[in-house]
């Protein structure tokens, strides 16, 4: 049995931990190496994107679902010349000028990289015309 305030108990263990990386200088290290999150669902042959604003050289991960009962297709020019990482759960595919993935029904999919230019980045499914979307990164300087 957990006695309040004891020592031993998770949340204090938890907080103690915390503070000790904090004080170490770990905890702002590891902060700053997350990674930012664009999430697409896709429904109804559209693309709904999820996206906090984005930042320039953070490793960042695109959360593909396809809640359709057909195969469709990401692609974007986001991924040129960037290292890219496509994980299912079956399968990891990996490296330069991979141009998207295609998800069939039911499928999940998670495209990691890194955006080294601001732009916009259209992204569009080649198998159903007029399905398309968009991810934006401005620059610091242009807010």
């Amino acid at each position: 049995m957990l006695i309040k305030g004891n020592i031993h108990s998770p949340r204090r263990w938890l907080m103690g931990f915390l503070l000790g990386l904090l004080v170490m200088g770990a905890l702002p290290q590891a902060l700053a190496q997350s990674e930012q999150q664009i999430v697409v669902n896709i429904r109804n042959f559209t693309f709904e994107t999820t996206q906090m604003p984005l930042q320039l050289h953070v490793p960042t991960v695109i959360y593909l679902k396809n809640s359709d009962e057909v195969r469709h297709d990401f692609g974007s020019l986001v991924f040129e010349g960037s290292h890219t990482r496509i994980e299912t759960p079956m399968s990891i595919s990996y490296g330069r000028g991979i141009g998207g993935v295609y998800i069939e029904p039911g499928g999940e999919v998670s495209i990691r990289f890194t955006i080294d230019r601001p732009g916009r980045y259209q992204f569009k499914c080649s198998i159903h015309e007029g399905m398309e979307g968009e991810i934006l990164l401005m620059s610091a300087g242009a807010v």
